[in-house]
This record gives C-alpha cells, sequence and structure tokens, in this order.
C-alpha cells in the first residue's frame, strides 16, 4: 500500500539451542529439532535448500567444533573467549553464534537478506547486534541499499565505528522514562519526569529508535515497570505520549498478541511438525481480530480472557495521535502546565508548542491503576475550559480519541474541543488516564457537502500519512520467541 514500508527483525548471530534429542545424539550428524514453522536443525546444524549447514560455520573453542565459550550471565561476560572478553564470538544463552568471520557464513546470511529486499523489505531490525562485531556485520548488510537499519541495544554507548558502518540503535531507556513518569514515579515530580529529549546517555537521539515495549518485554502479569498491553489504559497513555511528545526522530509503536508464557508464539494451529499462524482478517471486508481498548489499568477479569491478536496500534486515539506527531514533531515548547509550575492540579500535565503559524497543544491526566494503588487517590477529569492554547477559534478533533484517519471527513470526531475567539477553550475534557491532542491543522469543517469516501482519497491519505518520513515506525510481531 502506498505509504508503507516493510521492516524484518533479522537474526543473524545465531541459531536456536538444540532441543534434547539434538544433545543426546552428540557428534552425530542429524536434525532432529523442529522449529516452529516446520524447519529441521540439530546441534550447531541446520537444513537448507542447498544442503545443511554443519558445525564448521560457528565458532567453537579450538579442536572442539561442537563446543564453544558462554555468554556468562547474569553479568553477561565472556572470560572464556579468544581474545577474552570478545562477547561476538560466544554462544549467547546457549545459542550457537554463527562465525560471521568467515566469507562463506557472510555469503550464506547475505543471500537471505537479498531474498528478504527482493521481496519488498527496505528496512531491518538486527537482534543481538551487539553479539556480532561491526566488521562482519557491515559486511553482510552493506550489500543492499536499506532505508534504515536499527540495532537491538542493552545499554553502553557504541562505538563511532559501529554507528557509521551498521545503522540505528534500539533505545529501550526512552520508553521506560515515559513509563516511570505515568506509572511508577510520584506524581509529584510527574512534570520532571515527563521532561524527556532522550533515552540512554551515549546515543544521540538522531541515532536512536524510541519503542515503549517490544517483544523481550514479556511478564506473567500486569507489571508496571515493564509496559506491556497487560497494564490496560495506563500502558495505552503511555503510547499516546510517546506519540504526542515532540522530542525523538524516531519513535516506534508495537503490535502484538496475547501470552501466557514467556515463548509463546502468535495464535495459530500446530500440528505435523509445524504451525500456522491465523491472520488478523479472516475475510477481506471484516474488521481485524484483534482486542479492544482497554478500560482501565491494569486489565479488567474480563479483559484478561481474550486470546489473540492486541494489535495496540489500533488501540483508540493512535491513528490520530500519527497525524499529530506528523505536525507537531519537534516543536518547541512555548507554554507549560503542571502542579510543578503552580498553573494546574496534581497529576495534571499540558504543553503548548509554537512554530510560526502551527501551533500545538496537548493535556493529560495521570491514571489509576487498580492494581498498584498510590497516595494521592482519584485525580479526576481535568475541564480545560479558560485554558489558553493560542490556537485559531475554532472546533477541534481530539485527535487522541481518533482510532483512525481512513475515510475521516474532518467534520466530526470522538470527543472535540471548541475554541473561542480569544484562543481560549470553551469547552474540552481531558478524562483521568488519557490524553488530549489538538492543533491548527485538525480544525473541523462546517461543511454540508456530502462527503463520500472513495480510493483515490484513500491513496492520498496513505500517501500523506508515511509513518517512515515522520519518524514513526511500527513492529508489528509474528514471530515464537526462542524459536527458529
Amino acid at each position: 500500500a502506498a505509504g508503507v514500508q516493510i521492516m524484518v527483525d533479522v537474526i543473524l548471530n545465531h541459531i536456536a539451542a538444540p532441543c534434547p534429542a539434538a544433545l543426546q545424539a552428540g557428534y552425530t550428524a542429524v536434525m532432529p529439532c523442529v522449529g516452529w514453522a516446520g524447519s529441521n536443525y540439530g546441534n550447531r546444524r541446520i537444513n537448507s535448500e542447498d544442503g545443511w549447514k554443519g558445525p564448521e560455520l560457528f565458532h567453537n573453542i579450538l579442536g572442539n567444533l561442537m563446543g564453544n565459550c558462554p555468554v556468562e550471565e547474569p553479568d553477561f561476560t565472556c572470560p572464556q573467549s579468544e581474545p577474552p572478553g570478545d562477547c561476538t564470538k560466544c554462544d549467547f544463552k546457549g545459542l550457537p553464534d554463527w562465525n560471521t568471520g568467515l566469507q562463506s557464513t557472510r555469503d550464506m546470511l547475505a543471500k537471505h537478506l537479498m531474498e528478504l529486499h527482493d521481496l519488498g523489505v527496505t528496512m531491518l531490525r538486527i537482534d543481538a547486534a551487539s553479539y556480532i562485531s561491526s566488521e562482519d556485520l557491515a559486511a553482510i548488510i552493506n550489500q543492499l541499499p536499506w532505508d534504515l537499519v536499527h540495532q537491538e541495544w542493552w545499554g553502553g554507548t557504541p562505538a563511532e565505528t559501529r554507528s557509521e558502518a551498521v545503522g540505528h540503535y534500539r533505545d529501550q531507556k526512552y520508553g521506560l522514562k515515559i513509563a516511570n513518569a505515568l506509572g511508577v514515579g510520584d506524581v509529584k515530580y510527574m512534570a520532571e519526569l515527563l521532561n524527556i529529549t532522550q533515552g540512554l546517555e551515549g546515543i544521540p537521539p538522531e541515532r536512536a529508535v524510541y519503542p515503549l515495549t517490544f517483544h523481550d518485554a514479556r511478564t506473567f502479569e500486569a507489571d508496571r515497570f515493564v509496559p506491556t498491553y497487560k497494564n490496560g489504559l495506563e500502558f495505552h497513555q503511555q503510547q499516546k505520549f510517546l506519540l504526542a511528545w515532540p522530542h525523538g526522530m524516531a519513535v516506534r509503536l508495537f503490535a502484538g498478541y496475547t501470552f501466557s508464557n514467556m515463548d509463546a508464539g502468535p495464535p495459530g494451529n500446530c500440528g505435523n511438525g509445524q504451525c500456522q499462524p491465523y491472520p488478523v482478517y479472516l475475510f477481506e471486508d471484516e474488521e481485524p481480530r484483534c482486542m479492544p481498548t482497554p478500560s482501565q489499568s491494569p486489565l479488567s477479569d474480563q479483559e484478561k480472557t481474550y486470546e489473540g491478536y492486541v494489535c495496540e496500534h489500533r488501540w483508540e486515539g493512535v491513528g490520530g495521535l500519527v497525524n499529530f506527531r506528523q505536525a507537531c514533531r519537534g516543536l518547541p515548547i512555548s507554554a507549560r502546565w503542571s502542579s510543578q509550575d503552580s498553573n494546574a492540579d496534581l497529576g495534571h500535565f499540558a504543553v503548548r508548542l509554537t512554530d510560526g503559524q502551527q501551533q500545538c497543544f496537548m493535556a493529560l491526566v495521570r491514571g489509576d491503576n487498580k492494581k498498584f494503588p498510590n497516595y494521592w487517590g482519584d485525580l479526576g477529569d481535568w475541564r480545560l475550559a479558560g485554558m489558553t492554547t493560542g490556537l485559531p477559534p475554532g472546533r477541534y478533533c481530539d485527535l487522541a480519541s481518533l482510532s483512525t484517519q481512513r475515510c475521516w471527513d474532518r467534520r466530526r470526531c470522538p470527543r472535540e474541543v471548541l475554541i473561542g475567539e480569544d484562543g481560549m477553550v470553551v469547552t474540552g475534557v481531558v478524562k483521568q488516564g488519557d490524553l488530549l491532542a489538538i492543533h491548527t491543522g485538525a480544525r473541523l469543517s462546517d461543511s454540508m457537502d456530502p462527503f463520500v469516501c472513495s480510493e483515490d482519497i484513500v491513496k492520498e491519505m496513505s500517501r500523506s500519512q508515511n509513518w517512515r518520513l515522520h519518524g514513526l515506525l511500527l513492529l508489528i510481531a509474528l514471530w515464537s520467541v526462542g524459536q527458529t
């Protein structure tokens, strides 16, 4: 579709850990293990269309092709490597580590990337990137003209040579700061905690991709320290803020599925040695099969019973906030309201963004988490009447209430804000645990002319909503963690 590019999460560092049957076979050249998609593999061996690949293509302990140094936990060091401390040559969590210094290994992995590129993939997220040397990684990926490459990164300042040779970094610290401000920290300091300009020290915003959550962030139960869909409305407010906050060159939304264990794959049927995921759309003209927008924090008992695709990116307001981010990303803050500024009640926060004629306004009220009660209790809704936004008079769509821009007639909106002739709010409410967002381009029309949503309008909307152009990425999780 117009305005859509495909990013693939690629694993170039390792293959799946051997199953018990492969370990019992010892040095025998067998492949008794079966991956989630039906692929066969063994202990440091995989099957492929051009024959099996054996242990000689993996890093190993000198003289023992079936063994290798481990990445030792919990400090993730590699004292047994040669030279000591080089974790790019060791097995991470028992996963056989490709010897990416070999030309034959590089050629095999590059062939895989070429197949993806030929299918239309234009962006990569590189799993376990810090366990591959930047020289090896650059030699593999830079044979093709990717629009964006970003590396899984957990901490520390990367070498500039890696940034130049490979690409951007997944920086989870930015999202954790949002979760801390809106779900963990003391509400007295919320305005200070929300003053987020970057994530990890040592990774500048222009080199970072900021997610709120990702597939490794899994918990059995709702955990306010770990942002996932299980936190319900609290998580949703956090992903709304990720979109509405003007900082961050590139942010990444996540769309996944429910899970009850840490290795759960997508919803589907398993049998005859392989699994087939269910489609999100059962039929082309039907609505997607997704979890509805949560009603409370954490999920209610009824909401917890849902199994299937979550589609966090389809929850109420995300589509509208893409519009807000397009218009307001990078604009300077010209006014702020908070209890710390003595111009708003506790737990209330708002900013005005201004650049010439472009005016944006965002406000929120921190929510209430029933699992983790706080001393400040119910903060209530925020009625904005009398607040000066600086926007021209008119009716505005609260974009944080708009689920999709597809065939939006710009005449009505689930929640509206009325601005008077003096630039002050006449009517407008921020719900507790929610966010409100308006900008000059979101003023509603009073036209009475018939509106027909044609295919041409849809295509034009798709072109204007190019997410990559506006620093917004969407990662849809369709893998099984820990499987091939």
